[in-house]
């Protein structure tokens, strides 16, 4: 069965102890030299200037192939229909006066699967408050595919790496801070449009080693924290000082100051981010640095005085 069969590749995809595919993105799979703390306390900072305090990461993301970013972590042993089909509970009937509406775009991703832009008016994301008590209006979005969940996520636009080419049904959902689906007269709140993936040419992007740029312009600085999520994984959350994400310009040409960010478990990137939170489903035990690093709109890294613009946190995880 089709559905059953992409939500295995999708778990493969987004099992974040996994290295991302070789063909998966233009982005290099590790964190470029110079990105990743040498003493492993966290700490340090990947600019000259940066001030590094304390990860949709995801999905993709992921914005994560976050990544932005396993099988979504909303969806317990219990949540599963005979079908295989996830019944994800009691929707939260919208009470407000005004209506939150949603819409997407997908559009292919010449290195891998499709970037997922989301529309909304009148309703606040606030990945701070996921996985907590239900406040009218706020949440976040879920993503499915092919009517199966695949991830949370916290930013208007997604990269999903690794989804087959040929037809797929793309929904996004308002969700809750609590999980729970948005819905109206008890029909959720959710856009839903179906997409022919092309196949992917092994010739249409390059896989070497990209080029560091160097960054032009007023100074920048990342700085990144890290937090349980209370009912899975973890939470990211980056700050960008004097960078433009600029996700509807990803794959084009570079434009000083815009790009996106990748982030990294121990040096094996976990996928994109187009916005400033992201969902970590999993990770493997023990501690674990996570890292993000700056990009320009066409996949190099970008650098300042030779190193690289990132910075980083440590999480501990238990057995």
């Amino acid at each position: 069965m089709r559905i059953r069969a992409l939500s295995r590749l999708l778990a493969a995809i987004l099992t974040l102890t996994l290295i991302a595919a070789a063909c998966g993105d233009d982005d290099i799979d590790t964190a470029p030299s110079g990105a990743i703390d040498d003493d492993g306390d966290g700490g340090g900072d990947g600019t000259a200037d940066s001030e590094m305090t304390d990860d949709d990461m995801a999905d993709d993301g992921g914005e994560h192939s976050h990544d932005d970013d396993t099988h979504d972590d909303e969806a317990s042993d219990g949540d599963m229909g005979d079908d295989g089909s996830h019944d994800h509970g009691e929707a939260v009937e919208f009470a407000g006066d005004v209506v939150p509406t949603i819409a997407i775009e997908v559009e292919a991703d010449p290195a891998s699967g499709i970037n997922v832009h989301v529309t909304s008016t009148d309703f606040t994301v606030n990945p701070e408050a996921a996985s907590t008590e239900h406040v009218e209006g706020e949440g976040h979005y879920h993503l499915y595919l092919d009517g199966e969940k695949v991830l949370r996520f916290y930013n208007d636009s997604i990269h999903v790496a690794g989804v087959p080419e040929g037809e797929v049904e793309v929904t996004v959902e308002l969700s809750a801070n609590d999980h729970r689906a948005y819905a109206l007269d008890g029909d959720a709140l959710r856009a839903t449009t179906t997409f022919t993936v092309p196949e992917h040419g092994h010739d249409d992007h390059s896989h070497d080693i990209p080029v560091a740029v160097e960054w032009a312009g007023d100074p920048v600085s990342l700085a990144l924290a890290v937090e349980v999520d209370p009912k899975s994984g973890w939470n990211a959350f980056v700050a960008v000082d004097g960078m433009t994400l600029s996700p509807e310009n990803v794959n084009g040409d570079h434009v000083a100051g815009e790009g996106h960010l990748q982030i990294y478990a121990n040096g094996q990137k976990l996928g994109r981010l187009y916005g400033p939170a992201t969902h970590i489903a999993a990770l493997p035990e023990g501690d674990v640095e996570i890292t993000v690093v700056a990009y320009t709109n066409d996949h190099m890294p970008y650098e300042i005085d030779g190193e690289p613009v990132f910075a980083a946190a440590t999480v501990t995880v238990a057995s």
